[in-house]
């Protein structure tokens, strides 16, 4: 077990970055919401450009455009479906836990049990972290990959109405 200074030099920190990376989580569910608003509208472009008639080129755009769309919906519906991320136990089973504790190190006087119980919090706070980074980072990549495909759908869609007023 780390020292008391130790512990309470990490203790803010650790459970503020446990804090962040829970709502990290949030963040990304909001952008990856924004994401699908520029899918949605970039289809409802697409459809209308390949009703009309188009070249070649503008409807091999539109195919780049529409096989994006589907790929980037798909990237994001999948960094939208819930996960359950780890967070701290409700108190009720803190309680439980130190009452279990403070029986088993029971006439041992020399046993600081909040010192205990701090260092088991933290522990515990470094494998949610652990864990919610894991997600997090699953998570951004599908948002990232999605966007690169609203990119992709974007461009090809400005490559198409360029070309239309063109003509």
């Amino acid at each position: 077990m780390a020292s008391k200074e130790i512990m309470d030099l990490m203790e803010p920190m650790v459970f503020e970055r446990d804090r962040q990376e829970f709502a990290l989580g949030d963040t990304f569910d909001i952008k990856t919401g924004l994401i699908l608003a520029a899918l949605t509208f970039l289809a409802i472009q697409s459809g209308e450009f390949i009703h009309g008639g188009l070249s070649f080129y503008c409807k091999v755009a539109q195919y780049v455009s529409v096989g994006a769309l589907i790929i980037g919906g798909i990237l994001a519906t999948i960094e939208l479906w819930p996960i359950d991320y780890e967070r701290e136990a409700s108190p009720d089973k803190y309680l439980d836990w130190l009452e279990r504790v403070k029986e088993s190190f029971a006439g041992q006087p020399e046993v600081n049990i909040a010192q205990y119980a701090t260092a088991g919090r933290l522990e515990r706070a470094l494998e949610r972290i652990k864990n919610n980074v894991a997600a997090n980072k699953r998570k951004s990549g599908f948002m990232i990959a999605s966007f690169a495909f609203i990119v992709l759908s974007f461009a090809a869609n400005m490559f198409t109405l360029f070309m239309r007023l063109l003509s």
